[in-house]
């Protein structure tokens, strides 16, 4: 599965299977990682180039401004981090979240987090981050609230109207259970799982700034022993797609 995909556009070319009844998702997410959909190939180059542009532009903040102070650079050090981008004010640029992976910004609680503006500026730096971190629906001061996973929960982050907190193991909890049971019941509700699927567990995105509703599962069908399948779950739009990936991906 494509690691960058943050829409609900089913992509042929990928063998997407669609299950009747479901509807594809139109619009795209406010978060920026998603799948290049494209009719005309200089679509698809201009998009190539814009994303590209960016990972070049969010090396060059990781570089300067989190490893540059800690004598590291990604040059000469194997650092491994994720990225991922929404607009949370509505100023029509995207802000840009940075979770270290390197186990030098990492410790049993979580990972170090920075969020940046689109010039590259420090709006938060955080600790003892865990993935997913997910787009709330909420917003706070003119910014949108995110939610991530520290000290056991699921946090919600507020902009105070200067910055996010520093440590999100202290803020508020949000409930995410109950409404994940009920995605996992549309998967198994499927003709494609009734019919001899198994193994249904949840799945963990690596997209950052992923919308809140959205939830990702795997399984495996008795039908297909080559492939599994991952389903996303949409549950505000109320949509359900289900990707089938080679085993050895």
């Amino acid at each position: 599965m494509n690691k960058n995909r943050n829409t609900l556009v089913a992509l042929s070319v990928l063998g997407v299977l669609v299950l009747t009844g479901c509807q594809n998702a139109g619009a795209q997410s406010t978060a920026s990682q998603q799948d290049v959909t494209a009719s005309a190939p200089e679509t698809v180059a201009a998009e190539s180039a814009a994303m590209k542009m960016d990972s070049t532009k969010v090396a060059q903040m990781v570089d300067s401004t989190i490893l540059a102070p800690e004598g590291l650079s990604l040059a000469k050090d194997n650092i491994r981090y994720k990225v991922g981008m929404a607009d949370l004010n509505d100023n029509g640029s995207q802000e840009i979240m940075v979770v270290m992976q390197d186990p030098y910004f990492c410790g049993s609680g979580g990972c170090t987090a920075y969020l940046f503006d689109e010039s590259g500026k420090t709006i938060t730096r955080m600790t003892v981050v865990k993935t997913p971190v997910l787009l709330a629906e909420s917003s706070h001061n003119g910014w949108k609230d995110f939610v991530v996973w520290s000290n056991r929960a699921y946090r919600v982050m507020k902009f105070d109207g200067k910055s996010y907190p520093s440590n999100p193991s202290t803020e508020p909890t949000v409930e995410r259970d109950s409404e994940q049971k009920s995605a996992m019941a549309k998967v198994m509700a499927t003709e494609l799982y009734q019919q001899d699927g198994y193994e249904l567990m949840p799945l963990e995105s690596d997209i950052l700034l992923e919308p809140f509703h959205r939830y990702h599962f795997t399984f495996k069908h008795y039908g297909d022993p080559d492939n599994r399948y991952v389903a996303t779950v949409d549950m505000k739009s109320d949509t359900l797609d289900v990707d089938m990936v080679p085993l050895n991906e």
